[in-house]
């Protein structure tokens, strides 16, 4: 069963620490500069095929063909996804809780003469209110957001025929999650409030959508890649190895 909500002061406070947090870590990002998107970074994430090794290829995958479609951005971030996007053609409303992250991609669209819509907010009701969207999607945003209600507020949000698509952490095993508390190594920004979510968080959510239609799982030992990043074949020997352990259905937990 998903987990009781925090009260409303308690989760206040953690919407704040979430902003300092994120304000702290963009700021630090933009201050060793803003590099523009490689070509092949934007060959590869457009329309990759559905059996890629890749989440963030199979991410763009769902989206599908961006051209023309309103896309609503839970928690942009450094921005990269909103100028993808833009790129291929979507008219992206993009938002985000921390005012860095929102000044970090202002400066990455500009870098490369694209434009999107930008809102500091933590609150998706707030976030162009009023407006709706063939898209609403986000990459790893949905375990840092109280869950209560949120897809009933997305599906509002969502045009005739639109759907949501989101990539998030997801660890089912108990054991698993005590084991991830007790690795002192942190392979991913993480914020003392954030959690992984788990197969009863997605339904719940998915519920007012009509349901998850289409998943895949990723990343068992190629988390390790952020090891060695320099290392490409490494990186794809991991996420193979991924691709075939996780044909089995008791190792997706």
């Amino acid at each position: 069963m998903v987990s009781v909500l925090p009260s409303s002061t308690s989760l206040t406070g953690r919407l704040v620490r979430e902003r300092e947090h994120f304000d702290a870590h963009y700021t630090e990002e933009a201050a060793a500069g803003v590099a523009r998107l490689s070509d092949f970074d934007r060959v590869r994430y457009d329309q990759p095929p559905a059996d890629t090794l890749y989440p963030r290829e199979f991410y763009y995958h769902l989206l599908g063909p961006l051209a023309g479609k309103r896309v609503l951005e839970i928690a942009c971030g450094n921005g990269i996804d909103t100028t993808l996007m833009a790129a291929y053609g979507a008219r992206v409303h993009a938002y985000d809780i921390s005012d860095a992250s929102i000044q970090l991609t202002r400066r990455r669209l500009a870098l490369h003469n694209l434009d999107a819509q930008l809102e500091c907010t933590g609150s998706l009701d707030d976030a162009f209110a009023g407006e709706s969207f063939d898209l609403v999607i986000g990459y790893a945003a949905l375990h840092h957001l109280d869950l209560a209600s949120l897809g009933q507020r997305i599906a509002a949000r969502l045009r005739p025929g639109g759907y949501a698509v989101f990539a998030e952490p997801v660890v089912n095993s108990p054991g698993l999650a005590a084991l991830r508390r007790l690795v002192p190594i942190a392979l991913d920004e993480m914020t003392d409030d954030e959690r992984p979510l788990r197969d009863a968080d997605l339904q719940q959510l998915a519920q007012p959508l009509g349901g998850v239609t289409r998943r895949r799982w990723f990343h068992l030992t190629s988390r390790l890649w952020r090891l060695w990043p320099d290392c490409w074949p490494m990186t794809v020997a991991l996420h193979a190895v991924d691709a075939a352990l996780l044909r089995c259905p008791l190792l997706r937990r």
